[in-house]
């Protein structure tokens, strides 16, 4: 009888549903458990999401069953509100706590509260046609996790950031307000007593916003008048949720209690075209020699001041005799193309750099290339974990919210290091210059940073990642 079951359950079909934010930050890990779930037997895969996603969806896999949630997407509404990506950048909380405003509280509460039932009417609606076997919820999209509870549905939070994102309050004695780097603080790891009391009230005045902002507390009275009980979920959802996925490692990690729901899973990243089939041309260049690459995030935009800093850093890091290369993702590098022309007039610097405003291949692929041996960065977590997976030492130069725990966090872990510690948000030469250096340079230290950086690789690909996380899932639906 045993042997019946286990066969029913190993051949009969299973729906996995992920409910997600369109924006890459938000939605790559999910992608990449869907595209590996796709690949699975008797597993039907679906994703709810917003218009814009819908092409990268079909695009990925002809398995990915793609369902249209009604209203604007997070990003169009905050546009039509007048909100610009230039905004986001700010100083350390320690120095200012204006960052903890508007900005932050629009992020988390982009739609009104009409919009938001909209949304979270939509998502029960396909909940209830599907009846999947498991629902897995964006952590950010609040509605997702509204229109589980609605229909007393068990749900998996995914979430691509961190272990101490997910479980700051889940510490013991209360550490995740004091024990660790408040977010956006950009303090140093174990924290200093000159940064204690700073840390502490970054975290207070942090807590204080979240329950006194207008904009909260008025989705949360919408929500409540209609049917919708308690503040937003996302605040207690890693407490609710059946399983909560992370991409996080202890190997990546802060020192932490894990709590019983959360899973460590390592990076959970998308497959990539082999760059010499995505991109011959630059395989071709990487082959020359030992690189540097370099890419900011799709939010980040450069002031002149900004680029004329990466290039004076990097020459005074690795000098002219050097043949070092320097490959940068540059947006908007047509603003910049006489600074740059000025900067590299040496035919031989010229010749060590590739500025390009697009990069035909995915960084992850480019990451896997042997000549690459050093990964600069604005501090998001999926840039993070892919860098960490592909085991390179990486430079950090934070400029917003958890930016600035992960600059800490390398530092930290020893595989990198806080490359705009002293002007962030800003990037001075100098300052960006000595941390490439310290990475490039024989030595004993730049020796530690890449072999700490390999061991960590070592021990992401051993947790297995997305296959893992949706081994988990199925072990999940099969009870």
């Amino acid at each position: 009888m045993m042997n019946t079951n286990n066969g029913h359950a190993a051949t009969r079909t299973r729906k996995i549903l992920f409910v997600t934010n369109p924006e890459s930050g938000q939605a790559n890990t999910i992608l990449a458990m869907a595209h590996e779930a796709s690949t699975r037997p008797h597993i039907e895969v679906h994703i709810a999401s917003f218009a814009i996603f819908e092409r990268r969806v079909k695009s990925l896999s002809p398995r990915l069953n793609f369902h249209l949630l009604e209203g604007k997407d997070m990003v169009q509404v905050l546009t039509a509100q007048g909100f610009s990506e230039r905004e986001l950048p700010h100083p350390p909380t320690t120095k200012s706590f204006a960052a903890y405003g508007k900005i932050l509280w629009s992020m988390l509460t982009a739609w009104d509260g009409e919009s938001y039932m909209r949304i979270h009417e939509s998502i029960k609606k396909v909940i209830e046609e599907l009846d999947p076997g498991v629902v897995v919820v964006d952590h950010l999209l609040n509605a997702g996790i509204d229109a589980c509870d609605s229909l007393k549905r068990e749900f998996v939070i995914n979430s691509p950031n961190t272990l101490l994102d997910l479980s700051r309050a889940l510490q013991p004695w209360l550490k995740g307000f004091w024990y660790y780097p408040a977010t956006g603080a950009g303090v140093p790891f174990p924290i200093p007593w000159r940064s204690f009391l700073p840390n502490i009230m970054a975290s207070i005045v942090l807590i204080w916003r979240m329950v006194m902002s207008p904009e909260i507390t008025k989705l949360i009275e919408y929500r409540n008048i209609h049917g919708l009980p308690g503040r937003l979920p996302m605040e207690s959802a890693p407490v609710r949720a059946v399983h909560v996925i992370c991409p996080s490692i202890r190997e990546t990690e802060f020192p932490l209690v894990v709590p019983d729901n959360i899973g460590l899973y390592g990076p959970i990243v998308l497959d990539t075209t082999p760059i010499e089939d995505s991109d011959p041309d630059l395989n071709q260049w990487l082959n020359r020699g030992e690189t540097v690459l370099m890419c900011m995030g799709t939010h980040f935009y450069y002031s002149e001041s900004q680029v004329k800093a990466v290039l004076d850093g990097f020459l005074n890091a690795v000098p002219h005799g050097s043949d070092t290369q320097f490959l940068w993702k540059l947006s908007e590098k047509s603003r910049f193309e006489d600074l740059i022309r000025e900067t590299l007039k040496d035919p031989r610097d010229e010749n060590r750099f590739k500025i390009v405003e697009w990069l035909e291949a995915d960084p992850a692929s480019i990451m896997k290339h042997p000549n690459v041996v050093a990964w600069i960065h604005h501090g998001g977590a999926n840039s993070y974990f892919e860098g960490a997976i592909a085991g390179l030492p990486q430079v950090i130069l934070a400029q917003w919210y958890d930016l600035y725990e992960m600059a800490t966090r390398v530092e930290y872990l020893g595989i990198g290091i806080y490359g705009n510690k002293k002007v962030a948000p800003n990037i001075e030469a100098v300052e960006f210059g000595t941390a490439v250096a310290r990475l490039m340079r024989q030595g004993k230290e730049s020796e530690g940073f890449r072999m700490r950086a390999k061991a960590v690789a070592e021990a992401c690909r051993k947790a297995g990642g997305k296959r893992t996380a949706v081994d988990k899932l199925i072990k999940i639906i099969d009870g």
